[in-house]
């Protein structure tokens, strides 16, 4: 009789914490210390996943931020990966956390300002939805990783990190986009058309390099 009790104890403790769970409400960020905000307007996709993006400005440090962000990710049951196993493709850190409920991803990106604040890129992934494909605008240099694409409504964007030089990787899009029919107009700008694609190239960790592609409309006519 004892057991019994204590068995139906057990499964109404249990109902009643996935109810709460069921009315939890949705996350919302916190960064300390936060001076400004800026919001990005619609929906970013990102491999064909709908994202969330904003960012805010704290007089911070990026070290006690991300630190406070991962409490309040552990405070409310996310699962995160072990950092060894996050994606860095670029120098600023960023930490990923998954809610496991409602399958929704979350990334902070900590960019350190020269005037002592710090800058903090939040963004949410829904990923309970299959991703819609999308046809590639740009080649990726050979051997990179943690390739990424993303499509706003005024440009569309593809990053990485590759064990490669930042020469090798600008020789690289000279020669590729070339074939393709692009003119460099100016140093890692290019134009086909009415299309301008701006490639991006920074020494990241020792021996690689972070990537950024930016394909959007030329603001004017290309010269002959």
């Amino acid at each position: 009789m004892r057991g019994s009790k204590w068995g139906w104890l057990a499964l109404v403790a249990l109902l009643g914490a996935s109810e709460a769970a069921a009315q939890r409400m949705p996350f919302t960020w916190d960064v300390p210390k936060v001076v400004g905000v800026v919001d990005v307007p619609g929906v970013m996709m990102a491999d064909g996943i709908p994202v969330k993006i904003r960012a805010v400005r704290s007089k911070e440090k990026p070290e006690v931020i991300l630190q406070h962000i991962v409490d309040r990710f552990e405070d409310w049951g996310f699962y995160i990966p072990p950092i060894e196993t996050q994606a860095q493709p670029f120098r600023e850190p960023q930490i990923t956390a998954l809610d496991l409920e409602r399958l929704i991803s979350y990334t902070a990106i900590f960019q350190p300002g020269p005037d002592g604040t710090t800058t903090v890129f939040l963004g949410e992934a829904n990923l309970s939805q299959p991703p819609q494909k999308s046809s590639p605008f740009a080649p990726v240099h050979p051997g990179a990783k943690d390739v990424l694409h993303t499509d706003t409504e005024s440009a569309r964007t593809l990053t990485y990190a590759v064990a490669a030089k930042p020469e090798e990787v600008q020789a690289f899009y000279r020669k590729e986009l070339t074939k393709q029919g692009y003119t460099e107009t100016e140093p890692n700008l290019y134009r086909k058309d009415s299309d301008e694609l701006q490639v991006l190239v920074r020494a990241a960790k020792a021996g690689q390099s972070s990537v950024v592609v930016m394909r959007r409309a030329a603001l004017d006519i290309p010269p002959p």
